[in-house]
This record gives structure tokens, C-alpha cells and sequence, in this order.
């Protein structure tokens, strides 16, 4: 079957056989369950632990696997009955069928996984068919609990997606996974081989050996991976091998697989290791980890005198063995490493913890190297009250750097000296430092930092000011003082602070912030009036804003170009008003009105913009012509072509030009039409719209006639952009290059645009360019 037969399959499955009474059903689609593979029979119960063989309701048979290292019946989950379990299992169904959320369903159905049985599939069997999103893996991933040999029948033939079925661990799903797994490029593989090592069974051990050494490296890696996830004797054995694959991707990903590392291994890795091979170096040290104390002394030579990855993968190895002689061995990297080895120690003995780990820390942060080791910071996350003494002391005599690394958390515990420093970092440090201290004090959620925050900011100005109201403010959006000191800064005259401010007002969005900013559209200063405007815009229009605003907007037109954007894009009428009279009259705002009715798309947006392409501005004119390339349909073309008539050059040359961006047969023709016109302002400004057509052969064939036109400005014009015209262009430049009687300008501008293009010249060509350039052309320069 097909990846795209199986994924048909997945909305209309063959009819249930008749000894199962199953009704065919739509099932969740293939992407669905792929991410559900594992959740759909990772809980298969073994029926095996509490049913015997005979009974009514037989477990799937067991996948032949004789090297397991855990006998069957422990590797499945534990299954009891309804009754041992304390509930019922009639009421659970009852209760499944009857709920309306999915975490109701998903909550019951786990519980039915572990005490239903072939009557549960039956009752359950209509909801696989059900519409609501998560609701049918969820009854499959109750039939992979259940497991028996009936549960996995219906969950191959509802799926139809052979991968999950590796986690029942059944004879019926070695066949179907060995086939797709088997299947090169087939969407499917990967999954399936992953779910062979969730089978683990012998005839998976001996698929996923074969696929290993595959010439797909990809396929190799993803079987190598499913083997390390067996637990038996064939798998480990097979893994040992292919730690020496020619291929070290596989060696790599075989290393990486294995779990237990002996004395023979250990050998191997120390010798990976000291051989230096990047690919390899990496998994072998991650291996290394596994191994415990033993790997130590090869991480020791491998974290002091290798490169800087192998130094860190090294220091991460060991960081992952724990225990005193690996703490010991990172606290001797925190005092001699570099700064990256130290760092990566540091960050090693933070992730073990105790207290030995933390006694180095704190010794490290105290030293010369506290900040350069990253020790400081490191114990800056670390709780504890050895751990606040060590800051303290720090923050006390202790570099400026050091003192700022101590400081996040010694604020946020409220510390009155950490508190002060940050004051003093805020009103006498640098802009980055201030910013910082301005942070640390607003985030610390400490009243006394809070206070201090609000004293600078109705003490400061400028940037401190507005960086200490916005953090206030984020800290604490309804507090009365701070709306005050946005207020104070709104209204101070000073059009930065007040534009920061609004901005802020703005953010915060409560009714006593709203108020301020509706007060400030009446005031005096229109510059303040705008920001006001701007502000209530971003945050919404209610009826009260929208009221204030067209009030503001009869005296003041930056506002009503404001208002004008926002409400032809919520289609209200009156936007439509204001933009129909900016286009009444020359207005140079005119502009932002045809923007805004091209972005509405409306129909009386559409008519106003008709109406801007007869308007008596020349500028209004060519910014309706723009409007309409967001539509570019048939009328748009017809409208351009009939505004290259225009009385206006300007006009004719921007029709032209957007005729050039349409690219339609009618709009080439109207081009080609204006290169002939008698007017040579036309000609010049159709070859903007020629050099975007320059793949026909008409245009370039055009270009070459204008390059020899008689009006100096268009043959320059034409000149200018024929980097990319054909042999015609060619033809015309080099003729112009060579005629000595031609204009000097024109030669001039010829030859450099030939000294650009990749053509083939003769050696008089070459020498004329060279003449009229005034250098000569480098042999291998056409």
C-alpha cells in the first residue's frame, strides 16, 4: 500500500468483519497520530499478568524475543480488574460516552486502559468515529491499553499507521512494521524503525542490524537509535560492533546508544577520544559520563588539552558523573581554565549542588576570577544563606563588575545596601547601567525599591525620567502615583518626555490613563494634541475617544489625518467624509487618503478613488494612479492606459511607469505606443516602463531604436538602462561607440555601459572604449 493509499484509507477504512462487529469508521488523520504514535499503545496492558490463555478475552501474542534482559510479562504494564481496582467499569464507559471534554474523556479512558476488556472495545467502537479533535486517539490509546488480541486487531485496521503498533509487543505487529520499516523514502520508515525497538523482538533486532549498515546514513543513525532502545543481549552486542562501522556517523550514533560501559569500552572510548576525530570526540565523552568515576581521568586530559568543543563537552561529561572526585576535578577547572572551561565548570557545580559544590562556588566568587570564571553568576541563581553572605561581601569591596553580577539577587531579597547601590547606579552610572538598576528595582517587588523608583522618577529627567515611569508602570499599571508622574511628564512641555509618556499612557490602558490622554487633544499644543491622538488610536475607539477625536480633528489636520486612517479602515462614514474632502481640494495630504482608501477596498472607498484620478492635483492624480496596482484587473490597466493621455508629463510618466509593473499584453502595447510618441518627454518616460520588459524581443529590439534617438536626453535615458537588453542592444551601443560623429556625452555613456556587459568585442571596440574612458580594458574584461 501507498503512503497516499494509506493516508486515503485514513477517512474511509474497509467495513469491520462481521466476528467483530467493529463499524467502519473516519479516523484521525496520519499527521495526528504520527505525534500520537507513542501515547496510542505505550499503556498496552499485559493481559498476561491477571488473564489466563482461554479466557474470554486473550491477550495479543507475544513477539519472539529471546535475549531480553526483562521477561515479557514484566515488560508490559500491569493489568487488574474493574473490581480489585475499586470501580466499575460499566459506569466508566457510561461515563465516557457520555462526557463533553476531552480531558474527561482522556482522563477516563487512561483509567478503562487498565480494566477493560473486548466488551469495552465494543462500547467504545462508535467514538472513534467522533468529530471532536483528540477524542478518537484517545479511544485508540484505550485499546492499546486494553490489548488484547481483539483491542490490537482494531487498532491495526482503524489506523491503518503500522508505527505505534511496536509498543503492544506482539506477534501481529512484527509483520507490518518489518515491511514499512523495510520501505526506502517511504514517510513512514522512520517511525516504524523506531517502533521495531519499541518491539524489541528478535526478528526487529535482526531488521534494525540490516538497516543499520544501510547506505542511507539517515535510515542507519534512526535503526542504530531504535537498537539502543532494546534491552537485550542481541542489541548490545550488535551496538559493540558497530561502534567501529566504517561510517562514524553510525559509530557515533552506536556510541551514543549504549548504556552500560565496560572496561572493554571504556578502553575503546579513551582511545576515541585521544584519536581527535570530531566526529566521534563528542559522542565518546557523552558516553564517557556513563561510565562514572572510572572515565575520570580521560575527561580530566580531555577538559584541560583539547579544543575548546571537546573542552566543554568534556567539563559537561563530568559535571554528569557527580559525586566529590568529580566536584574536586571541576573546582580545579573553575581556578586554571579559561574563561570558557571555568564558565562551563561553574555552570557544572551549579546543576550538582550541595555543599561542597557550593563551598567551591562561593570561594571561586570571591577570588579574582569570581567574574571572569562566571562563579558570581552562577551562585547568583543558587539559594542559601552562605550563598547571600557571599554576595554581600562581594557588593561590599568587590570590582564594580562583580558588584552589578551580585546585585539582581540582593535587591530582589530586599537588602537595604544592594537597594541603595542600585539608586546610586541609576542616578550616577552609565545609560547601561541605568537602565539595568531602573529594571532591577521595578522587578524586585519590593516596596522600598518601589519607593526609591518613584522618587527618581518625579526627581529626574530626560531618559531617566521616562525609563523609570515605563518601568513603574509595568510593575504597576493602577498605581494612582504613577498615572500622576505620567500625567506631570504628558504635560511638561518637553515634546520628547511627553511623546515617551503618552506612549506609556497608552500601554497601560485604564480609564484614568484615557483621561489624561482626551485632556491633552483640547490642550494648546497641537504637537501634544497628536501624541494624545496616536496614543487613543493604538489602544482602540470607543464611542467617548472617537467623539474627542473628530472634535480634535475640526482645528487640528495632523489629527484628522489621524483619525481619518483609522476610521476608513473600520468603514465608518465619516473617514470617508474626511478623506473626500481632502480630495476636494490641492492638498499634499491628499496622499494619505488615497493610501488609506486602497487599503479599505471598500466600494465607496473604490468611487472616492475614482474620483482622485480626475482630481485637479497632478499629485493627487498619480498617487490614485499607485492605488490601483493593489487590483491590477482589466479596468486598472484601461485606467493607466487612459492616464498617458494626461495633459501633465509627470502624470503621463508615472501611467508609463506602472504600466511597466502591471506587465500585461495591453500595458506592454501601451508602452511600445508611447517609445513612438512625437513627444519626447513620452519617450523618455516609457523606457522606465521598457527596461522592466527587456525578456521580450520587442522591448529590446525598441530599446536599441531609442538609443539612437535623436533627442539627446532619451538616447542617454535608453542608454542608461540597457544592462540587460539583447545582441540588438549590443548592435546600437558598439555603433555608437564607433561613430565619430555621434555625441561625445552619448559615446561616453555607451562605452561604459558596454565596459559592463558581458559581450564579446573586437580590438577597435576595445581600443574606443578605452579612448573614451580614458584607461584601458583588462584582457580578461569583455
Amino acid at each position: 500500500m501507498t503512503s497516499s493509499t494509506r493516508a486515503e484509507s485514513i477517512y474511509s477504512g474497509p467495513p469491520r468483519s462481521k466476528d467483530r462487529n467493529l463499524p467502519a469508521a473516519k479516523v484521525p488523520r496520519a499527521g495526528t497520530r504520527w505525534k500520537l504514535a507513542c501515547a496510542l499503545f505505550a499503556g498496552l496492558a499485559g493481559y498476561s499478568m491477571f488473564f489466563r490463555h482461554g479466557a474470554a478475552n486473550p491477550p495479543a501474542a507475544a513477539a519472539t524475543a529471546r535475549s531480553a534482559a526483562i521477561p515479557f510479562e514484566l515488560r508490559r504494564p500491569l493489568h487488574v480488574t474493574a473490581e480489585s481496582a475499586g470501580i466499575s467499569r460499566s459506569d466508566l464507559v457510561d461515563r465516557v460516552l457520555r462526557a463533553r471534554s476531552l480531558r474527561d474523556i482522556v482522563t477516563l479512558t487512561e483509567k478503562l486502559g487498565a480494566v477493560g476488556d473486548d466488551q469495552t472495545i465494543d462500547q467504545l467502537a462508535p467514538l472513534v468515529a467522533d468529530a471532536r479533535r483528540g477524542v478518537p486517539e484517545a479511544i485508540l490509546a484505550c485499546y492499546g491499553a486494553i490489548g488484547t488480541e481483539r483491542a490490537v486487531a482494531a487498532l491495526i485496521e482503524h489506523a491503518d499507521d503500522d508505527r505505534p503498533l511496536g509498543a503492544t509487543q506482539s506477534a501481529q505487529a512484527e509483520k507490518p512494521l518489518l515491511a514499512l520499516a523495510g520501505k526506502p523514502g517511504d514517510p513512514a520508515q522512520a517511525t516504524a524503525i523506531a517502533a521495531l525497538g519499541t518491539l524489541g523482538s528478535d526478528g526487529a533486532i535482526g531488521a534494525l542490524i540490516a538497516l543499520a549498515t544501510s547506505a542511507d546514513p539517515s535510515v542507519g543513525t534512526t535503526a542504530v537509535a531504535a537498537l539502543g532502545s532494546i534491552n537485550s543481549e542481541a542489541a548490545a552486542t550488535a551496538l559493540r560492533r558497530l561502534v567501529d562501522a566504517p561510517d562514524p556517523r553510525i559509530a557515533a550514533a552506536a556510541i551514543t546508544a549504549i548504556d552500560t560501559i565496560d572496561e572493554a569500552l571504556l578502553g575503546k572510548l579513551t582511545g576515541v577520544v585521544r584519536s581527535g576525530d570530531p566526529q566521534l570526540v563528542a559522542a565518546a565523552l557523552g558516553a564517557l559520563a556513563k561510565a562514572g568515576g572510572a572515565a575520570l581521568p580521560v575527561l580530566r586530559v580531555a577538559a584541560t588539552s583539547g579544543s575548546q568543543g571537546t573542552r566543554s563537552a568534556a567539563i559537561t561529561a563530568i559535571g554528569e558523573i557527580g559525586g566529590s572526585a568529580a566536584i574536586q576535578l571541576l573546582g580545579e577547572l573553575l581556578i586554571t581554565g579559561d574563561r570558557t572551561s571555568a564558565s562551563s565548570a561553574a555552570g557544572a557545580l551549579a546543576a550538582i549542588g550541595g555543599k561542597e559544590a557550593r563551598e567551591i562556588l562561593i570561594n571561586a566568587a570571591l577570588g579574582d576570577r569570581g567574574q571572569i570564571s562566571g562563579a558570581l553568576a552562577q551562585l547568583a541563581q543558587m539559594e542559601g544563606d552562605d550563598v547571600d553572605q557571599a554576595l554581600l561581601s562581594v557588593m561590599r569591596s568587590g570590582s564594580g563588575a562583580a558588584r552589578r553580577a551580585a546585585l539582581p539577587r540582593l535587591v530582589k531579597a530586599g537588602n537595604p545596601d544592594a537597594i541603595q547601590l542600585a539608586i546610586g547606579l541609576v542616578q550616577h552610572g552609565v545609560r547601561q547601567d541605568r537602565e539595568e538598576a531602573i529594571r532591577l528595582l521595578a522587578d524586585s517587588g519590593v516596596p522600598r525599591a518601589f519607593d526609591a523608583l518613584v522618587d527618581i522618577a518625579g526627581t529626574s529627567r530626560g531618559q531617566t525620567r521616562v525609563s523609570a515611569l515605563d518601568a513603574l508602570a509595568q510593575a504597576r499599571p493602577g498605581d494612582p502615583g504613577v498615572t500622576r508622574l505620567l500625567h506631570d511628564s504628558l504635560f511638561s512641555g518637553r515634546r520628547e518626555e511627553g511623546s515617551y509618556a503618552a506612549s506609556v499612557l497608552s500601554r497601560l490602558g485604564t480609564e484614568p490613563a484615557r483621561q489624561i490622554l482626551l485632556s491633552a487633544l483640547s490642550g494648546k499644543s497641537s504637537d501634544l494634541a497628536e501624541q494624545a491622538a496616536a496614543a487613543l488610536l493604538g489602544h482602540g475607539m470607543t464611542d467617548a475617544v472617537k467623539t474627542a477625536l473628530l472634535s480634535a480633528a475640526q482645528t487640528n489636520p495632523a489629527i484628522k489625518r489621524q483619525v481619518m486612517d483609522e476610521l476608513i479602515q473600520a468603514g465608518d462614514r465619516e473617514g470617508l467624509r474626511f478623506a473626500e474632502d481632502l480630495l476636494s481640494h490641492p492638498d499634499p495630504r491628499a496622499t494619505s487618503a488615497i493610501y488609506a482608501l486602497a487599503a479599505a477596498g471598500t466600494p465607496e472607498a473604490s468611487q472616492l478613488l475614482e474620483r482622485a484620478l480626475v482630481a485637479k492635483d497632478a499629485g493627487t492624480r498619480i498617487a490614485a494612479m499607485g492605488a490601483l496596482l493593489h487590483n491590477p484587473d482589466d479596468h486598472a490597466t484601461d485606467t493607466l492606459v487612459r492616464m498617458t493621455k494626461d495633459q501633465d508629463p509627470q502624470v503621463r510618466a508615472a501611467a508609463l511607469s506602472n504600466l511597466g509593473t502591471l506587465g500585461s499584453e495591453r500595458a506592454q502595447q501601451a508602452i511600445f505606443e508611447a517609445t513612438r510618441s512625437p513627444r519626447s518627454e513620452d519617450r523618455v518616460a516609457a523606457i522606465s516602463g521598457l527596461s522592466s520588459i527587456t525578456d521580450d524581443p520587442r522591448a529590446s529590439a525598441q530599446l536599441a531604436t531609442l538609443i539612437r534617438d535623436p533627442d539627446l536626453e532619451v538616447a542617454e535615458t535608453a542608454i542608461s538602462v540597457s544592462y540587460s537588453g539583447g545582441p540588438e542592444v549590443d548592435q546600437a551601443l558598439v555603433a555608437m561607440i564607433n561613430d565619430p560623429a555621434a555625441n561625445a556625452t552619448l559615446r561616453a555613456a555607451a562605452a561604459r555601459r558596454m565596459y559592463y556587459r558581458a559581450s564579446e568585442l573586437d580590438p577597435a571596440t576595445r581600443q574606443s572604449i578605452a579612448a573614451l574612458l580614458g584607461n584601458a580594458i583588462p584582457e580578461d574584461q569583455p
